[in-house]
Formats: structure tokens, C-alpha cells, sequence
């Protein structure tokens, strides 16, 4: 089971079900599942939850500014959203792990 939660579940401890509906492991696991909320409570301690939040946090504001970049009235027309495509899809997908992660973990 360590294995599982140490491959699977590193850093991502609520899980989203199906339309809206989430799953906190943390608290779902301890109900019946002793050896994976074992697993799990390894892997979840404060400062690893600290390192997490600073890290995401970090993450965001480093996007914030990259998407600042490109959102300045008039800039992002076709010719530059094509000729930075790359950059932009990789921004882009930064802030939407980032705000997930973040949405996710919120209240846990």
C-alpha cells in the first residue's frame, strides 16, 4: 500500500469524484482502510503541507505575472498567440494546476 499511496498520492490528498463531489483520503481512509491511512499519514505532515502551499503559491504568482505579459489590451492577437504557442499552453497549464491544487486542498 505504500508503494501505491507514495506513487499515486504524493502531493494530491482530495480527490475529486464526479461533479463537484470530492474525497479527502486523509479522512476517508481512517474509517476503514488502516494500512493506506498509514500510507498516507507518512507522506502528510505540516511542513511538507507548508512546502506545498509556499510552492503552489510561488507557482501562482510566477504565472500571474507571465499571463500579465500576454493580456495587455491589444497584445495577444493571433499572430503573437501563434508565434508563442508554446509558452502560452505551458503558462496556462502551470496556473490551472496551480489553482486546482490550491481549490482542492483548501479546506483539509
Amino acid at each position: 500500500m505504500r508503494e501505491i499511496v507514495d506513487k499515486h498520492f504524493p502531493d494530491n490528498w482530495v480527490i475529486p469524484i464526479y461533479q463537484g463531489h470530492l474525497v479527502d483520503l486523509t479522512s476517508y481512509w481512517n474509517e476503514g482502510y488502516q494500512a493506506a491511512s498509514r500510507a498516507l499519514s507518512n507522506n502528510i505532515f505540516p511542513d511538507q503541507i507548508k512546502q506545498l502551499v509556499y510552492r503552489h503559491y510561488s507557482v501562482l504568482n510566477q504565472t500571474i505575472k507571465k499571463l500579465d505579459k500576454y493580456t495587455i489590451e491589444g497584445a495577444l492577437i493571433e499572430e503573437v498567440a501563434l508565434d508563442h504557442t508554446k509558452e502560452l499552453m505551458n503558462c496556462l497549464r502551470d496556473a490551472n494546476v496551480t489553482l486546482r491544487w490550491l481549490m482542492l486542498h483548501k479546506n483539509c
